[in-house]
Parts: structure tokens; sequence; C-alpha cells
């Protein structure tokens, strides 16, 4: 029986994966020509082309384990195509997919591809999420501390490498601290299409990106006061300042000294085994480096200085907008 060819890329989150589901999206077409399916409905395909933040092609359903959806997508696969899924929630359960291989592992080519990046931009990206899309008000430290200066992807990451190693699984890491600018490319060479890239269509393009430190301080303020009363107003306002400014600088969030060595020391382990997986220069730091956090540019030229005001203005001008419609014009019911 011939096995079906299946990709599995399943993040983890904050490391390109928007963008890798556009650029499969848009390319779906030129892949099925290549014998490569990347099997989405037409909204959400739409959607996607479009450069908007989507969760990829592969939704998990409460009913039915990730392992019988795998065997029913194979099943229905007559064309005998290579298959690709990608979703940020498959890193979370490839543990019991991995764990269950006897009941796949007679139908199914498994290749999985993971990303992952530097431990303390993890944790900033992580926390800044927390702020844009789940109205939260905590300062970063607080942030860190509550989660006992553990990275959650590092250890689950750490975790899905053993299983691998295990259960003989083939698979791909990719530092995405290293190749945030072309892991979309490095992705469709994997799978053997890179002939298919979009390069004019992915070329410079920007999804779902951080916000700059005034724009983070305005929207954890924002959510301190409005969160529980309208719980989506952090999605609502971060939404709109990606849409007007998507370009923007983001601004990589400051961790103390004191609690990058804690950071470090705590997620140690973790990072040496996904390191053993890595080529030397492609490993993440297993510790601080000094001075590596950005610092405010003392020597910007007027034209750059002039920019930057411009930008900060137009966004406290989208943010007070927004905020004066959700509080005047939504339905609480609907926020």
């Amino acid at each position: 029986m011939n096995k079906t060819k299946l990709f599995l890329h399943i993040g983890h989150g904050k490391t390109g994966t928007s963008a890798i589901q556009s650029s499969l999206a848009i390319a779906s077409e030129k892949l099925a020509a290549l014998g490569i399916e990347y099997p989405i409905n037409a909204k959400l395909r739409d959607r996607a082309s479009q450069l908007e933040i989507t969760s990829g092609n592969w939704k998990a359903k409460s009913e039915t384990s990730l392992t019988e959806q795998l065997l029913e997508i194979t099943r229905n696969n007559k064309n005998n195509s290579t298959i690709i899924l990608s979703s940020e929630s498959l890193f979370w359960l490839i543990p019991d997919l991995l764990s269950r291989k006897s009941d796949w592992g007679d139908f199914i080519d498994l290749h999985i591809i993971m990303a992952v990046r530097e431990v303390e931009e993890m944790l900033s990206s992580e926390y800044q999420q927390l702020v844009k899309r789940h109205g939260n008000s905590m300062l970063l430290g607080q942030f860190i501390r509550t989660r006992n200066f553990v990275s959650s992807h590092h250890a689950k990451a750490a975790e899905i490498i053993d299983l691998m190693s295990q259960h003989k699984t083939s698979n791909t890491i990719i530092n995405y601290s290293k190749h945030r600018k072309d892991i979309s490319r490095l992705v469709f060479k994997l799978i053997g299409a890179e002939e298919a890239y979009p390069e004019d269509k992915m070329a410079g393009a920007v999804i779902n990106r951080s916000l700059s430190r005034k724009e983070l301080d305005f929207l954890i303020m924002i959510n301190k006061l409005y969160h529980k009363e309208f719980p989506s107003i952090s999605t609502t306002i971060s939404d709109a300042l990606i849409k007007r400014q998507p370009n923007l600088e983001a601004g990589q969030c400051r961790i103390s000294e004191k609690q990058l060595e804690k950071i470090y020391k705590k997620n140690e382990a973790a990072l040496q085994k996904i390191n053993a997986c890595l080529d030397s220069n492609e490993q993440l730091s297993t510790h601080s480096i000094p001075n590596k956090q950005p610092k405010e540019d003392t020597h910007s030229s007027a034209e750059q200085i002039r920019r930057m005001r411009e930008e900060e203005l137009l966004s406290v001008k989208v943010i007070g907008d927004t905020l004066l419609e959700v509080l005047t014009t939504k339905p609480k019911q609907t926020i």
C-alpha cells in the first residue's frame, strides 16, 4: 500500500506562521499542479491570500483525535497527492499523535516542520500577543514571573524533539530568529515546491506585526480600563493599528538582566535539547548577551526622528478613533 506523504507545519506560535500560511494559500493552485495539496476552503484561502491573519488550513475537532483526522485525510486522498497542513494548534497535539504511531504508521509518511526562536524574543512576543488579543494589562515583569521564567514553547519543543527521536519521525527544525525574512521560502523548498513560491505577493509582506513600545503602553492602559466591560477591545484596536501601519517598526519588550539570567537558567535544558538538532551556526542563544537588547538610537537623523513622530501621532489617532468607536457605537454584547 502506498503511504500518503504528509507535511505537518506545526508552528510554534510567533514564528512567521501567518506568512507561511498566506504564501501556501496564494500558491495553492500551483502547488496542486505539482501534486501537492494544501486543502483549504475558498473563503479561508481568499482571506489568507489577502494577507489577513488566519489559523491555517487545519482545525481541531473536539470529538475527533488528530490521528483520526489525519487518517481520514489520507483515505480521501484519491490522487495520491502530497499533503501539507499548517496550524499552530498542531504544536500542542503532536505528542499524542507520535505516541499513536502504530495506528497511522502504515498509512502516512510523516514529516514534521517546526520553527523555534530565541527564548527572550519568544517571551516578549508571547507577552505582546496576550496584550493584543486577550486583554492582558499586567507588566512584562509580572508576566514572566507568573510563568516562573519558563518558556512553555521551548519546553514543549524539547518534548517533541524527544518523541520524534523515540518514534523515528522525519522532521526539520528551523530557527526563526535566523530566518524571519525567508522562512516561507524555506518551507516551500522543503516540500519540493520552491518554484511555486509567490515571490511577487510575499516580497516585503508584513502580517500580524508586533506593536511599537508606545502602542503597547497605550493598549495596556486601555485594557486595564475597559477590557472587563469590552472583552474584545484589545483585538479591535490592535487590528486597526496593524491595518493602518503594517510596516511600522515594532519594538522588542525590554527584559531586565536579572530576569534574563533566571530565564536562561530555567530554560537551559530545553535550549540544549533544541540546539542538538540545529547546525552550529543556527543554534539558539543559551545565555544573555550583554547589550543584545535594543537601545534607543541617539544618533537618529532628523528625517528618521520626523518619520517616527509622524508614525507615533498616527498610532495615537488610530487608537483614539477606534476606542471612541467602540465606546460609542458598538453594543456591549458584540464587543
